[in-house]
């Protein structure tokens, strides 16, 4: 049993969040924002994963986008 909370990939950040892949990476993902709240677990992988407790806060406290 590990400590580590699970993480999420890219389509499963955007079902998070509510919004399509493609807006996912045009808008939300390269943002000050999100890059600054939502760090990537995995910063020299092909595909990037994120902590699911971070999308969620992010969902929860930024109702801007």
């Amino acid at each position: 049993m590990t400590n580590e909370k699970p993480t999420v990939g890219q389509k499963e950040a955007c079902e998070i969040l509510g919004k399509s892949v493609n807006y996912f990476k045009q808008h939300i993902r390269w943002s000050d924002k999100f890059m600054r709240n939502v760090p990537n677990k995995t910063p020299n992988a092909t595909r990037p994963t994120y902590s699911r407790h971070d999308v969620e806060r992010f969902r929860n406290l930024n109702e801007w986008f």
